[in-house]
């Protein structure tokens, strides 16, 4: 015959998980996933942002580019940078609208020489984003 303690002992007592242990666990996920949450912030923005400078300085570099397609005299050059000034190329990314500029220092007197050139990038704030400068040989 069978007592009251053989019975009881028989039953599974811990099958399974209760919901005092579910609701543990939920809490430690959300707080860790808080925890992850402005680090991911975070590197969103800064994607954003290398996707922006990574732009702009492509814009750059076919600035330069076209520089150097241009015929070499001081005119056309001269006359490529107003050109572009007149009326930029707007590329937008993210919300934000790049504007590529030309800035030519001085023609040379001298027969051959070279002219200094700096092209740079600003945003919708005017703020330059990339600039770069090169020498051109030019005839004048």
């Amino acid at each position: 015959m069978k007592s009251h303690s053989d019975t009881t002992a028989a039953l599974p007592r811990d099958a399974g998980f209760g919901m005092i242990e579910i609701v543990v666990s939920m809490l430690l996920i959300s707080l860790l996933a808080i925890a992850f949450l402005p680090m991911l912030v975070t590197s969103l923005r800064v994607s954003a942002s290398t996707t922006t400078l990574a732009s702009a300085t492509q814009l750059v570099a076919a600035q330069m580019e076209g520089l150097r397609a241009a015929d070499p005299t001081c005119e056309a050059v001269t006359k490529y940078a107003e050109d572009l000034n007149l009326n930029p190329p707007v590329l937008e990314r993210q919300g934000e609208k790049l504007r590529p500029h030309i800035e030519v220092v001085g023609c040379p007197v001298a027969s051959l020489d070279t002219v200094s050139v700096g092209v740079w990038v600003d945003d919708s704030t005017t703020t330059r984003l990339v600039q770069a400068t090169t020498l051109i040989f030019v005839t004048s």
